[in-house]
């Protein structure tokens, strides 16, 4: 599959702060993935919050 390559504008602050994320030899896809699986993480996190009660009910019983 050929590499598809897409511009993201943002703001010369926003560029400014991401930078502060990159480390040498790392693309800036490494940055965004690397924030995407952190933000994914914490979405697990969150939903795992919402739904933890005293309440337990068998896989099986569903």
């Amino acid at each position: 599959m050929a590499k598809a390559e897409k511009r993201i504008p943002v703001r010369e602050e926003t560029f400014e702060r991401l930078g502060e994320f990159k480390g040498a030899g790392e693309t800036w896809d490494d940055v965004v993935n690397a924030l995407i699986e952190v933000r994914q993480r914490q979405n697990r996190r969150d939903l795992l919050e919402r739904t933890d009660d005293d309440e337990y009910v068998a896989l099986g019983d569903l």
